[in-house]
């Protein structure tokens, strides 16, 4: 039953991309919709986008024990980063954004924006990787196959549907699984809304465990910040009007979807908590139609992450890694960049099994490795190649060091997420030593 309902939703998502994939005609369709995008698409994509697996899955597993100081665990960190993202709206869109690495190119050369195209590349792909992990761990209690296979499963389905249609399947889409997942906690509100009474005064607490959660915070909004996938949608507005409005709209979807899976978490006390425990519940506990319609809502949140990782991860590929510039065959590029970028990730996702520890390793990548540089070409856009490669090469060293390390490397170093201050003090000291000897490099010439 399960199966079924899950192929027929793929060949939705399929007719979808087959579909849009007529439009595709350049590299600015594939990846940007023509930057065409109104207040409506843009809210669509970016709340979509942002509320996989960690929003859903994670946050249940979390708030089921710790009541609203979860909100810190996603919730916060995604509000905070939108609203930045709102002050910082015009400056982006006034950038003509392609790519992160090309824009760093014009202020810092040729070998950061390299550097800069490794670090992006990697962190879509674990970023995707986290999303096809909750996706196994959620889907395989509903279709009866293994983690293994259940990933497999729907790494195909989201790399098809985005391998057709692109970046405005993507959108489409998103706007499809959106509309499912809020169906999806409308009804698990009121389903369970009798055991209300589980909640707590301890609940209420959310600044306990305040440095743990401090450090989760700032590492996800600093890597949030400075990830492409909010920079994608920002360029492909139509005007910088619709992207602000598009994004104080989510904003307040994110206030209100974080809460309700929070009060969701709470109601579901009356189960005992064990693996998969949220699957079990809406596989044993609801309706069958009730059970079908979560089970698709909460999959296309998942999906709906994913494929913008996937999507920018290809982008990346094709603009920044190898530069691809023929124009008659960049469509057929793009679309087997997208088919390295997913495979990449599902790879990974096969090797862990935490949602938040994956998605945790892909933040401090971004975090710690283009942060600083980053936001300084953003706000002062002064040539310092020296002082971005240092950062660069210190900051994201360290973090791909953390994340090899949680292979089972076990190095006598901090694990995420208090490896955070480590990295970014080193990616800090190497831009300000970079910094002088850019200072003294200027004033010999």
């Amino acid at each position: 039953m399960y199966l079924i309902t899950l192929i027929i939703y793929f060949i939705i998502l399929a007719f979808f991309g087959l579909v849009l994939s007529k439009k595709n005609i350049d590299f600015d369709s594939y990846f940007f919709g023509k930057r065409k995008l109104g207040a409506f698409l843009i809210f669509f994509t970016v709340t979509a986008s942002w509320f996989g697996g960690a929003s859903t899955i994670a946050t249940i597993n979390d708030a089921y024990e710790k009541g609203f100081e979860s909100i810190w665990l996603i919730g916060i960190p995604t509000i905070l980063t939108i609203f930045i993202f709102v002050l910082i709206n015009k400056k982006i869109k006034k950038s003509n954004f392609v790519s992160l690495p090309i824009f760093l190119n014009k202020y810092y050369g040729r070998s950061v924006s390299s550097f800069a195209s490794f670090l992006i590349f990697f962190y879509m792909t674990v970023l995707a990787a986290s999303q096809f992990v909750a996706w196994g761990k959620f889907v395989s209690v509903f279709i009866g196959e293994n983690y293994e296979v259940t990933v497999i499963t729907g790494a195909v389905i989201v790399i098809l549907y985005s391998y057709l249609g692109g970046y405005i399947s993507v959108v489409l889409t998103d706007g499809l699984q959106l509309l499912l997942l809020t169906l999806s906690i409308l009804y698990l509100i009121l389903a369970f809304k009798n055991n209300i009474h589980y909640i707590q005064v301890s609940d209420l607490n959310i600044f306990s465990n305040i440095q743990h959660n401090v450090l989760i915070t700032i590492s996800f909004t600093l890597a949030w910040l400075i990830s492409p996938i909010i920079w994608q949608r920002i360029a492909s507005a139509k005007s910088k009007e619709a992207s602000k409005k598009g994004l104080i709209v989510s904003i307040i979807a994110f206030s209100t979807l974080y809460v309700l899976m929070i009060l969701i978490a709470i109601c579901l006390r009356k189960f005992p908590l064990n693996n998969n425990f949220f699957s079990n519940i809406i596989k044993n506990s609801l309706p069958v139609s009730g059970s079908i319609l979560v089970f698709i809502g909460i999959g296309a949140a998942i999906m709906s992450t994913a494929d913008s990782a996937i999507n920018i991860g290809a982008l990346t590929l094709v603009k920044d890694v190898f530069n691809f510039k023929n124009k008659k065959k960049i469509i057929l590029f793009s679309k087997i960049s997208t088919l390295i970028s997913g495979s990449l990730a599902a790879l990974i996702a096969l090797e862990f099994n935490s949602i938040i520890k994956t998605l945790g390793l892909a933040s401090e990548i971004m975090a710690e490795g283009l942060f600083i540089p980053g936001m300084y070409a953003l706000f002062f856009k002064k040539r310092k190649p020296v002082a971005a490669l240092l950062s660069l090469i210190l900051g994201g060293g360290f973090s791909i060091i953390v994340f090899v390390n949680a292979y089972g490397l076990k190095l006598p170093i901090p694990e995420w997420p208090y490896s955070l201050p480590y990295g970014l003090s080193l990616s800090l000291i190497g831009f300000l030593i970079g910094y002088f000897i850019d200072k003294k490099t200027k004033n010999n010439l």
